[in-house]
């Protein structure tokens, strides 16, 4: 039976890990919790771009010296990362996922 549990824990693992078939090739997952925040980028002058901005959105950190990634809803969007000069600096598949305090109970 423990050995079921595990698999079943794993399959649900795997999917947060791997970004989707319709992404371009090299995109990078990310997963966060709603609220949190994941370092996206510390180049100057660079600007990050979400296609879903009500799932996750770019902010510079107190000191403004960088920039990260809020999660502010469950769901998924592409966030890029663009440099100076129009230079692409990375593209990432990010997963917003409920804080632990807002998953609700567990199951039964």
């Amino acid at each position: 039976m423990r050995r079921v549990e595990i698999l079943l824990i794993l399959s649900f693992l795997v999917p947060a890990g791997r970004a989707e078939e319709s992404d371009p090739p090299g995109t990078e997952v990310l997963v966060i919790e709603v609220g949190n925040t994941a370092p996206m980028t510390q180049a100057a002058g660079a600007t990050v771009l979400c296609d879903d901005p009500t799932v996750a959105a770019p902010e510079y950190t107190a000191d403004g010296n960088a920039i990260v990634l809020r999660g502010l809803k469950p769901g998924s969007t592409l966030c890029g990362v663009w440099l100076v000069r129009q230079t692409p600096g990375g593209l990432h598949r990010v997963r917003v996922v409920p804080a632990p305090s807002d998953a609700g109970p567990p199951p039964l």
